[in-house]
């Protein structure tokens, strides 16, 4: 089962901490977030980590993995830009205007991208982060952690 709770950037460490006292038939606390415009990103990823919690991290934002559904994580630096790419991607591939809220977004990732291939770009491009030096989530550009979620949930769906 999986519990969904929205918070200020800030407080996401805090707010799964409670969370996961509150119900602790949650296993597994997860954060996500991305790099975007926060100040302080690399910190809460260190107190996500220092706390048990798993932080689904994405630098610039969320769209670099969606890209991965369509097969690439473009270099692209800031948040606007590669929101904007995506955008006309998942237009041009689906044939409809991209909304970050809707309801069967993941639906059409998987139906016209390759969740799969998605997973092997991510690795790939955190191990050529890492080959390249950066081990600081705010320098890993492109890189995301968010494939691990989805590794987990697969996995625990499996069980």
């Amino acid at each position: 089962m999986i519990k969904v709770t929205k918070s200020r950037t800030v407080d996401l460490v805090k707010t799964c901490k409670e969370g996961a006292s509150l119900y602790p038939q949650y296993s597994e606390p997860w954060i996500i977030l991305d790099r975007d415009q926060v100040k302080d990103f690399d910190s809460i990823v260190r107190n996500a980590q220092q706390n048990e919690i798993h932080a689904g991290w994405s630098n610039p934002c969320l769209e670099i993995w969606l890209h991965a559904y369509f097969g690439s994580m473009p270099n692209i630096q800031d948040s606007v830009s590669c929101c904007n790419k995506f955008a006309t991607e998942y237009e041009r591939r689906i044939c409809q205007k991209y909304d970050k809220a809707e309801k069967d977004l993941y639906k059409k990732l998987c139906e016209f991208g390759n969740e799969e291939n998605a997973i092997k770009i991510a690795q790939q491009k955190r191990k050529q982060c890492i080959e390249n030096g950066l081990s600081v989530p705010s320098k890993m550009i492109p890189c995301t952690m968010v494939d691990e979620l989805i590794k987990e949930i697969r996995q625990k769906s499996q069980e």
